[in-house]
């Protein structure tokens, strides 16, 4: 249990130098990668690999071929045009309830691989078998209709693994035939991704590049900061600094993301080497735990074993190319769990008779009936009042956005007294605060509005958002250019390659006739941005 520990304290050491403690803690906004997400997944490893066995991995598996049943008529329901849930969805409709395609189709993936290979496991039902069968082809099908390649990814490499780990053990003549066929099919299939070989006009998707942006600026997020990171799930905060001029060139100058789109990336760029390291340790300890188990076992026992390990070298598969999605990660942090339990139940097995001599039942039953109550009420307390917190932040902040446009007076007090409220909330996401802030301009709050996005910015000086609106302010309300241009400047630090900012800040020299600076700004925008339709119209504005 070495490595899960020590992933999580060296995630409480970067908590400790995240800029933005709220963001560190929660996590940004919607995805909420934050400190208390992964410290909840390693409680839910740590809790299997303490308790798990190969009775109640059967019925883990038969939780989860029920889930993906479950999830599968959904997904019919949404492709069919009958989801009877109104998603904001700028995606096609197989979102399943991972608000993505992308996410969907991994999910499917892995209860796909679970129920296929579950056909082999005597210990599962004949009712039960008939269902996962069904699961299979559901789920192929809607991963096609998803258009996402994760799901197919997920679906190959745990294929490829499940064969050759099989071949490896019980077929030794054609074990070395097996795998070098399984190698170069792999190699085919990336290749084919990167836009390369034979199958890439199969497997190549546009994506594929835009991740290549997302990793490289990750890349250089870590050697910037290499011991402490960004800041955990501070990615988004610093993309624009990082990014290369490429990627505003080809996808627009205001499109950002959040996350690398690779965990492990992820965990180096926002954590620094120690987390990072830290989980590249645990990846590799529950694999190398999973193989020595899956040897070590015989019969169904090994066939579970192979099964579950299966699943997770799945998710690890679609983890080197997509964002950590809480949805399906709660999947691999239990999987993981239930190797090292399962590890953990086999070698007990062989030494059972040494177990009564070392452990009396009477002090496992004092340790159960005493500690364990203690341990749960320590932990529960701060995470219940923490969650009522987030959740009254959450609430509010949708009242708020309910009520935004609405003339009437007493709406317009209560939207005064939520936004307030957000202020005062030290757990409030600082997105909802700022949402709140927004909406006291429009009840005629402006000044007030300007105070709470001042302080908001004094928190974060690195959000472009607040910086953006001040900085529009400050043109538009009390005319102060040489204000706005300082606000700008810092843009431009945080933003290099952002030239819509640097038309403005060519606009604001004019307005302020300071005719030279107006003249670098347009200088700057064409040295990396001479072809950009913000080019053809600075050449009008700053001439």
């Amino acid at each position: 249990m070495l490595f899960p520990l020590a992933f999580i304290f060296f995630m409480g050491i970067s908590l400790y130098f995240t800029d933005v403690f709220v963001v560190g803690l929660i996590g940004d906004s919607q995805r909420r990668n934050g400190f208390l997400s992964y410290f909840a997944l390693t409680v839910i490893l740590l809790f299997a690999s303490l308790g798990m066995n190969f009775v109640y991995a059967v019925r883990l598996i038969k939780v989860a071929l029920c889930t993906g049943i479950i999830l599968s008529a959904y997904g019919l329901l949404q492709v069919n045009g009958k989801d009877f849930v109104s998603w904001d969805n700028p995606y096609n409709s197989m979102i399943s309830t991972l608000g993505n395609p992308n996410f969907a189709s991994a999910m499917l993936a892995l209860f796909f691989l679970i129920a296929t290979f579950s056909l082999f496991i005597q210990k599962i039902p004949s009712y039960i078998k008939c269902g996962a069968i069904l699961l299979s082809v559901v789920s192929i099908f809607l991963i096609l209709q998803s258009e996402s390649r994760q799901g197919l990814l997920v679906i190959f490499f745990g294929i490829i693994f499940y064969v050759c780990v099989f071949a490896y053990i019980s077929l030794k003549k054609l074990r070395a035939l097996i795998i070098s066929f399984a190698l170069i099919s792999s190699v085919l299939v990336i290749l084919g991704m990167l836009q390369k070989g034979p199958l890439s006009t199969l497997l190549y998707k546009d994506s594929v590049s835009v991740r290549g942006f997302y990793w490289r600026a990750g890349y250089e997020m870590f050697i910037d900061k290499p011991f402490t990171g960004v800041g955990l799930d501070r990615y988004g905060a610093y993309f624009k600094e990082f990014r290369e001029v490429g990627y505003p060139l080809r996808y627009g100058f205001s499109l950002t993301s959040s996350n690398a789109h690779n965990t492990y990336i992820q965990f180096f760029s926002t954590g620094g080497i120690f987390v990072g390291v830290a989980y590249l340790l645990l990846v590799i300890s529950v694999l190398v735990t999973g193989l020595k188990l899956v040897k070590r076992c015989q019969g169904d026992e090994r066939k579970i074993s192979l099964t579950l390990l299966t699943a997770w070298v799945g998710f690890q598969a679609q983890s080197l190319i997509s964002i950590d999605n809480i949805g399906i990660s709660v999947w691999c942090w239990l999987l993981s769990g239930t190797i090292y339990g399962l590890n953990l139940a086999s070698l007990a097995e062989k030494n059972l008779r040494n177990f009564p001599k070392t452990i009396p039942k009477t002090k496992q039953k004092v340790h159960i009936e005493i500690f364990q109550p203690v341990l749960a009420v320590i932990f529960i307390i701060p995470f219940v009042a923490i969650s009522i917190l987030l959740y009254q932040a959450e609430f509010k902040s949708y009242v708020i956005r309910g009520l935004f446009q609405s003339q009437v007076t007493e709406d317009k007090a209560l939207v005064e007294k939520y936004a307030k409220d957000l202020f005062a909330n030290k757990l409030a996401d600082p997105n909802y605060q700022f949402s709140a802030a927004l909406s006291l301009v429009n009840i005629g709050k402006l000044s007030d509005s300007k105070v709470h996005i001042n302080n908001l910015s004094n928190s974060d000086p690195r959000n472009l958002e607040y910086l953006s609106w001040l900085a529009k302010y400050e043109d538009e309300i009390p005319k102060n250019y040489s204000e706005s241009i300082r606000i700008r400047n810092l843009i431009a630090v945080l933003d290099p390659w952002n030239a819509s900012n640097y038309l403005e800040m060519g606009k604001l020299y004019k307005k302020n006739s300071d005719l030279a600076g107006m003249n670098r700004m347009l200088e700057k925008i064409l040295s990396f941005a001479p072809n950009d339709d913000i080019a053809r119209v600075a050449k009008q504005e700053l001439a």
